[in-house]
């Protein structure tokens, strides 16, 4: 979900609709491959659609952090969208459903309710059909800065007020930054989330490394 600054709602369609013409022109489709690439088409192809919109180049500069962080958060949705779309099994018993949606379709199942009602960081809900029950919370980020602490927040927040045995957080993000190497990071993505995915191959095996370097 986003908060503060939103990336106009024209900006994120146009956004949105290149993204799905090049995942189909140059990727053939494969919603992977095109996650896989993701910061390249982003920085280099879809960040030029903002010049239709914003007159400068420093309104375009600010509008782009917001505008690709929730183009990533569509990324992730298509391509799993596309996985349960082309597997009867996963067809017949998930659905997904994205952003501020899921605060309003689910609203008991993930709200914190203390002296008002707060709602963690919900980018994208995994809802299992049978019971429409919520059996994961995705959390996406292109830059981590201080949101894993915020994710691992709001999954311990979760935990003082239901049972989160049924209920997976898991943060997904391309790690540009490599920062998941900081202590801090890695106690978190080992510790208090329940699984992450680096979207990102390269950041990935670079991750693994460094892991396997500094704890043999």
């Amino acid at each position: 979900m986003r908060r503060g600054f939103k990336c106009k709602k024209e900006v994120l369609e146009a956004l949105k609709q290149g993204y799905d013409s090049i995942v189909m022109t140059k990727f053939q489709g494969n919603f992977l491959e095109a996650l896989k690439n993701f910061d390249s088409l982003a920085e280099k192809t879809l960040r030029n659609i903002l010049i239709r919109y914003y007159s400068n180049q420093r309104s375009r500069d600010q509008a782009w952090k917001s505008c690709k962080g929730s183009l990533y958060e569509y990324a992730v949705f298509q391509y799993i969208q596309n996985l349960i779309e082309n597997n009867e099994i996963l067809k017949n018993n998930i659905t997904l459903i994205m952003g501020d949606d899921a605060l309003i379709s689910h609203t008991d199942q993930i709200v914190i309710r203390n002296w008002c009602d707060i709602f963690p960081d919900v980018d994208i809900l995994i809802i299992e059909k049978e019971t429409n029950s919520v059996i994961a919370i995705l959390s996406c980020k292109t830059s981590l800065r201080e949101r894993l602490t915020e994710t691992a927040f709001w999954k311990r927040e979760l935990e003082k007020t239901r049972d989160m045995t049924e209920i997976k957080l898991v943060f997904v993000t391309p790690d540009k930054d490599n920062e998941l190497r900081t202590e801090t990071n890695r106690y978190i993505l080992l510790h208090v989330v329940d699984s992450t995915f680096i979207t990102d191959p390269d950041k990935y095996k670079e991750l693994i490394k460094a892991y396997e370097k500094k704890i043999r």
